[in-house]
């Protein structure tokens, strides 16, 4: 396998790039395809998907299309889609489009949606307008 990769620096497609456990990275990360963290990062992630598991520490921010937490991420996140399942730890803000939290997960920081949500009306104006239409009739 080692063989195949000689001469090229790209792993196979399909393959998520893999930080072990009781693994230490310290620096930058660049990443188009999939990479699971269950180790330890000190730096910036930048990543098309990123999935930290139960054991695995983010000491930094992450910049990413999909994000999947178990684990803990001590730095800003900003992503299209960011999953927090319930052993999830971040110690930062979210910036997202699309955010799922689930019950037990811990967050510090604030949370932004990315786009501006033009279509919602609050429970206030939506009981204002009602009473406006039953007066009129």
């Amino acid at each position: 396998m080692f063989s195949s990769l000689i001469g090229s620096d790209k792993a196979p497609s399909g393959l998520p790039a893999i930080i072990s456990p009781n693994t230490v990275v310290e620096g930058q990360i660049k990443c188009e395809g999939e990479l699971q963290v269950d180790g330890k990062v000190i730096g910036d992630l930048a990543i098309n998907t990123l999935v930290i598991g139960l054991h695995g520490v983010i000491e930094g921010s992450v910049k990413a299309h999909i994000v999947r937490i178990k684990g803990t991420v001590n730095g800003g996140i900003d992503a299209d889609k960011v999953m927090l399942e319930k052993t999830a730890k971040v110690h930062g803000d979210i910036m997202h489009d699309t955010l799922s939290i689930e019950a037990g997960a811990l967050i510090e920081g604030k949370l932004t949606h990315k786009t501006e949500v033009t279509n919602i009306t609050s429970f206030k104006d939506k009981a204002s307008s009602k009473d406006k239409t039953t007066n009129a009739q």
